[in-house]
């Protein structure tokens, strides 16, 4: 199949109204995304130095992504700290610390398809070890450092061969820390870097869409690199120089496939956390921004301060946040982004990047327009699981191969000719798994009494899409001084898995929660607690004397 470049580039170039149906040249690259890559690769490449990797032949990730640049003068990271500043690492720096890291982790055994965990907070180290690990041929995953029961549990799932973090991160490894490698390092750099095929995984990624979330997904060198091509070139239409921002994006949904993207245009990648622009919303007006992702809270935060974005390129955020029209309309205008291209972009990691993605349009109100990215292949697909097609025009978004992959959880429709985002098939949090298997295990181990939980999302009121959390905790009869607050349950649901595993509400019940066949030690019967909490049962017994002194004497029974 042939594809014309300037007709691929003109769709994206924010200028064109939305066509009134799926383009010819959009549906061929869903036939054959390496034809497609193949095409734009030249036009990606442009005067600078061509790429070595070929698509569907193989892939030299170090070469493209940093040494190709390494002769220029441009910036691969700029990021911002509240005691040092902006901070920014050249390509020329990036390749010279990545070689020596590299020359030296290989002296310690890193080898070709090495498992190689990177437990580093997005960043500078993050970067030059992910090309370093990259440069090596070694099948990276990314962890960054947090709370020991999230952290073990992901650990144990990789079983890595090889752990890069910081030193004071050591006690997070427990029985993993004899795979620490050294960080800083004196080695003179002498790196050849590896050429991955084109089917070889160059990640296990623990994607928060996936469900589990805390089994590593394998990514293929070729998706990696496809994806990169694609939208770094048309999803977010970069040039080298540019600088990407998704401050609030969650790093492992969203990483490395942007800092792939970025690197790969010979971009700059800007790294800001919300927390600093809470503090100075006018960080993001300091450096031009081409394109910027906005997060609902991002949104709120600049809306709130009128920050005038008038050096962003264009915008985006992802689908499966809560779509909250007026909020993105009021925001959009005080901030004048009514008058730039923005979308919506849905990122995989396990993919390597967009797999969803919107034409980009200048409006002032945000809509559910989205379609599979340039490139993909995929299938609409029934609610089944049976791996049949969907019958009609409403389905799950399946992209393909689709075997031993997660199952797919986003439901595009068709109308008029346009996909539209639908949705999700289950309550999750903007696309993100609840962790409430992971939450039950936590509060059964100590510190603490051991806790009976049942999580649960109820939908919020209005079109957003969104759900609220809820944690219904079975305390049963305590004994006499302990107590089970609302704050006990949250401390320790923090510091086991972190804050993104907080509910949004707990419920607290001074009772015994149901369990199958009767058994003492048996699995909780899940259903059974939902529905009586629903019902209002669990609010009437707890306050019910009969059912206060059934809970004290079953407790004295098992005490027995």
């Amino acid at each position: 199949m042939t594809f014309e470049p300037r007709i691929v580039l003109a769709a994206f170039d924010g200028t064109q109204p939305p066509p009134d149906s799926v383009p010819a040249w959009l549906a061929r690259s869903w036939e054959d995304p390496d034809g497609f890559a193949a095409a734009m690769a030249p036009i990606h490449a442009g005067r600078s130095t061509p790429f070595k990797s070929r698509t569907g032949q193989h892939h030299d990730f170090f070469h493209d992504l940093v040494a190709r640049h390494a002769t220029t003068d441009r910036i691969a990271l700029r990021a911002y700290s509240r005691t040092q500043g902006w901070r920014t690492l050249s390509y020329r720096q990036l390749q010279e610390q990545a070689s020596r890291r590299a020359t030296a982790w290989a002296g310690l055994g890193v080898k070709p398809g090495a498992k190689l965990c990177l437990m580093l907070p997005p960043g500078a180290e993050l970067m030059v070890s992910l090309c370093a690990a990259l440069g090596l041929g070694a099948c990276v995953s990314l962890l960054p450092p947090g709370a020991r029961a999230f952290v073990a549990r992901r650990l144990d799932a990789l079983a890595p061969q090889h752990i890069a973090a910081e030193p004071h991160q050591a006690p997070l490894l427990g029985k993993h820390a004899s795979r620490l490698l050294p960080m800083q390092t004196q080695v003179p750099p002498a790196l050849a870097s590896y050429t991955y095929k084109p089917s070889e995984p160059v990640g296990l990624l623990f994607s928060p869409l996936a469900k589990p979330s805390d089994v590593p997904v394998p990514l293929t060198a070729g998706d990696a690199w496809r994806s990169a091509l694609v939208d770094g070139l048309l999803t977010f239409g970069l040039n080298p120089g540019d600088h990407l921002a998704a401050p609030g994006f969650h790093p492992l949904q969203h990483l490395p496939a942007l800092y792939f993207t970025t690197l790969l245009r010979g971009a700059t990648y800007l790294h800001v956390e919300p927390a600093d622009l809470d503090v100075t919303p006018t960080l993001l007006t300091e450096h031009p921004v081409r394109a910027l992702g906005l997060t609902p809270a991002v949104r709120d935060l600049v809306a709130r301060a009128r920050l005038p974005l008038k050096n962003v390129g264009l915008w985006f955020r992802d689908p499966q946040a809560p779509f909250d029209f007026y909020a993105w309309r009021d925001a959009l205008k005080a901030c004048g982004l009514a008058s730039v291209p923005g979308g919506n972009v849905c990122v995989d990691p396990a993919l390597g990047g967009a797999v969803l993605c919107s034409h980009r349009r200048v409006a002032a109100d945000v809509h559910t327009d989205i379609a599979p990215a340039p490139g993909r292949a995929w299938a609409l697909r029934d609610f089944t699981d049976s791996g049949q097609d969907a019958v009609g025009d409403t389905g799950l978004f399946t992209p393909l191969p689709d075997a031993g992959r997660p199952l797919a959880h986003v439901v595009l429709t068709r109308v008029r000719g346009q996909y539209h985002h639908l949705g999700v098939r289950e309550p999750r949090r903007e696309g993100r798994v609840f962790l409430f298997e992971e939450v039950a295990n936590a509060l059964r181990e100590p510190p603490g009494p051991r806790l009976d939980t049942v999580g649960l999302a109820v939908p919020e009121s209005g079109l957003a899409g969104a759900y609220r959390s809820v944690l219904v905790v079975f305390t049963g009869d305590l004994p006499p001084g302990v107590e089970v607050s609302e704050a006990d349950v949250r401390r320790r649901i923090e510091q086991a898995l972190g804050a993104d595993a907080l509910p949004d509400r707990i419920e607290r019940f001074a009772l015994h929660a149901r369990r199958l066949n009767g058994q003492q030690d048996g699995p909780l019967d899940e259903e059974w607690c939902r529905a009586q909490y629903f019902m209002g049962s669990l609010k009437l017994k707890s306050g019910d004397p009969l059912f206060q002194a059934l809970t004290s004497l079953r407790a004295r029974v098992e005490s027995r």
